[in-house]
C-alpha cells in the first residue's frame, strides 16, 4: 500500500495581556496572523493571559506554537526562540500555585488532560521593554511582531511540506 502524508495540525496561540503594554505581544501576532492566508491544518487563537486556558481552545492539534513576551535580560525585540524541551525545562519562577508559569503550566496540562500530554509544543519569547497597567506595544517589540508575523507563515510552509510530514500506510 502507499504511503499518504499526514499534515500535523497546528495551533498558534498568542499568550499575554494587551491591557499590559508588551505582554500584550502575543495576542498582538495573533491579529496580524488572523490577516493572513494560513493553511487549514492551522488554527490562530487568543490564548489569554493564562497558559492553562490553552486546553479550552485546544482541539487535538499535534502541535501548539506559542507566542508570549518574556523577560530574559536580552535587549527589548530579541526574539528567543525555544523547541518543546527547551520550554518546558525552564525552571519555574513563581511564589504562588496561583500563577504558574509558562512551563509550568504546560507540565500541569499534560497531567491534568492526559489528552495533552503527547502535545509538542514551540515557543517564540519576545523580550518586552515594559510590561506595566497601559495599552500598546513598545516599538521594539511592536517590529518584532511585525517579523514573526512574516516569519511563523514561513516555518510553517516549512513544517508542512512533504518532507516533514507523518507518514501512514493505507
Amino acid at each position: 500500500m502507499a504511503a499518504r502524508a499526514v499534515m500535523p495540525r497546528i495551533l498558534i496561540g498568542g499568550i499575554g495581556n494587551p491591557l499590559m503594554a508588551d505582554d500584550g505581544a502575543g495576542p498582538a501576532l495573533v491579529a496580524a496572523l488572523r490577516a493572513r492566508p494560513l493553511p487549514a491544518s492551522v488554527r490562530v487563537e487568543d490564548g489569554g493571559s493564562d497558559a492553562t486556558r490553552l486546553a479550552g481552545i485546544w482541539r487535538g492539534e499535534d502541535e501548539v506554537w506559542l507566542v508570549d513576551a518574556v523577560i530574559a535580560g536580552a535587549p527589548a525585540g530579541t526574539v528567543h526562540r525555544c523547541g518543546h524541551d527547551e520550554v518546558l525545562a525552564v525552571a519555574q519562577r513563581h511564589a504562588t500555585a496561583h500563577a504558574l508559569s509558562l512551563p509550568e503550566s504546560l507540565r500541569w496540562l499534560a497531567v491534568a488532560y492526559p489528552e495533552m500530554a503527547t502535545v509538542r509544543y514551540r515557543l517564540w519569547g519576545i523580550e518586552a521593554a515594559r510590561v506595566a497597567l497601559e495599552e500598546g506595544l513598545s516599538p521594539a517589540v511592536a517590529r518584532a511582531v511585525a517579523a514573526l508575523a512574516d516569519e511563523l507563515p514561513e516555518a510553517l510552509a516549512a513544517r508542512l511540506d512533504g518532507n516533514s510530514a507523518k507518514r501512514e500506510n493505507t
